[in-house]
């Protein structure tokens, strides 16, 4: 019994202390603080404006090397050879149908 009451007292303690406020900060730390946030500011617009020359220079390499602006390879249509057969099947055409031909989800050999 005792020892849980001094774990609820080092608790509301600790409680206490990660509510507690910090004292405000002084205006040479505010100062600091500001040439701070600006200087990380400057540096990300540096980077920003790195960031789009370079993804400019990749868009003229890709547009110089693939011949223009569209597509690297020519839209054509695709031939029937080359489709699989799960595109060209119809809906519920996949199941077994029965009959006298051994069905394609029969594992086992055929009868003899």
């Amino acid at each position: 019994m005792r020892l849980t009451h001094v774990a609820a007292v080092v608790m509301s303690a600790l409680a206490g202390v990660a509510i507690a406020k910090l004292p405000p900060l002084s205006p040479e730390q505010q100062e600091a603080a500001a040439a701070k946030k600006q200087t990380e500011q400057a540096q990300l617009e540096k980077e920003k404006e790195s960031l789009d020359r370079v993804q400019n220079r990749v868009v003229e390499y890709y547009k110089k090397t693939t011949g223009g602006a569209g597509p690297a390879t020519p839209t054509r249509r695709t031939e029937d050879t080359n489709i699989s057969k799960k595109a060209v099947e119809g809906p519920g055409a996949t199941a077994p149908q029965g009959g006298t031909k051994q069905s394609a989800e029969a594992h086992s050999t055929p009868a003899k």
